[in-house]
């Protein structure tokens, strides 16, 4: 993700964004779901580790954090509902996080296939949470919109809808064929 990231050109606004409190407290929660996400996603491939509900939802719990932040910071700039819809979508952002997500994603889902998570829909959902919040994480570095409701809608509204789609994936990508050995 960092190298792609590179690769495209970091924002033209870095030494001045990285300084700024709210870029960083954002880029470290869209860090830590992601990082937290990847590791609850292996801790449930272990035998009995699919017992704990607080490794499961941990992850969700950080991924709240990171969206209430945004709500919160839209929420000082006024009605949340205006800014929202008055805030044009930049597809962009979601393509950006979609191809940074495939070789994380692809490694990720590789690792756990090979694991056998009994948990398939968590492990599927925790995996693409982990893949595409890391690569929001990347498309802050990229992206030049700071605002809050775009931040929203264009990084942390993607994010989860796929994680949620990632339920569907690992459903049918983690379980295991009857023709496997």
């Amino acid at each position: 993700t960092a190298l792609t990231v590179v690769l495209i050109g970091i924002r033209l606004d870095i030494e001045s964004v990285i300084l700024d409190n709210g870029f960083v407290a954002l880029a470290a929660a869209t860090l830590a779901t992601a990082l937290g996400a990847a590791a609850a996603a292996l801790v449930l491939s272990v035998p009995g580790a699919e017992r704990s509900a607080t490794q499961r939802w941990a992850p969700v719990g950080i991924a709240a954090g990171w969206g209430l932040l945004l709500l919160v910071s839209l929420a000082s700039g006024g009605s949340i509902a205006e800014r929202l819809l008055a805030l044009p979508v930049h597809l962009l952002c979601v393509i950006e996080i979609v191809a940074m997500a495939l070789i994380p994603g692809w490694i990720l889902f590789s690792m756990l296939r090979s694991a056998e998570p009994l948990m398939q829909k968590w492990s599927g959902g925790l995996a693409v949470l982990a893949a595409v919040a890391l690569a929001a994480a990347g498309t802050q570095f990229l992206c030049p919109v700071d605002d809050s409701a775009h931040q929203f809608v264009g990084h942390f509204a993607p994010v989860g809808g796929f994680s949620i789609g990632g339920t569907w994936i690992g459903q049918h990508l983690l379980r295991k064929q009857p023709n496997e050995v």
